[in-house]
């Protein structure tokens, strides 16, 4: 199922600015070169977009599954490229 993202900015700022990479050379393109635009974009390509399970064990043998249904992004304040997510869930079990 699709994942819930609770906070997404529909255009960000990122996405104005042109892409800076010589597309001649990986050397000259992202991510060795510099690229704003392709960083944000390779950024946003990594928030997940289906629902996922989280399953972790304690020192005692406990296992706790989380199903991941809803993430909240964070955003660089610049040019409001994600910067990272929180995942939100429920336990499983």
């Amino acid at each position: 199922m699709t994942i819930e993202i609770i906070n997404e900015i529909e255009n960000p700022r990122w996405k104005e600015i042109p892409c800076k990479c010589n597309h001649d050379s990986v050397e000259t393109e992202y991510p060795i070169a510099k690229c704003i635009h392709c960083e944000s974009e390779a950024q946003q390509k990594m928030v997940p977009t289906e629902e996922y399970d989280i399953t972790s064990e304690d020192d005692e043998g406990n296992v706790k599954t989380i199903h991941i249904n809803k993430i909240k992004l964070q955003y660089n304040k610049k040019y409001e490229n994600i910067i990272g997510y929180y995942s939100m869930g429920d336990i499983v079990g």
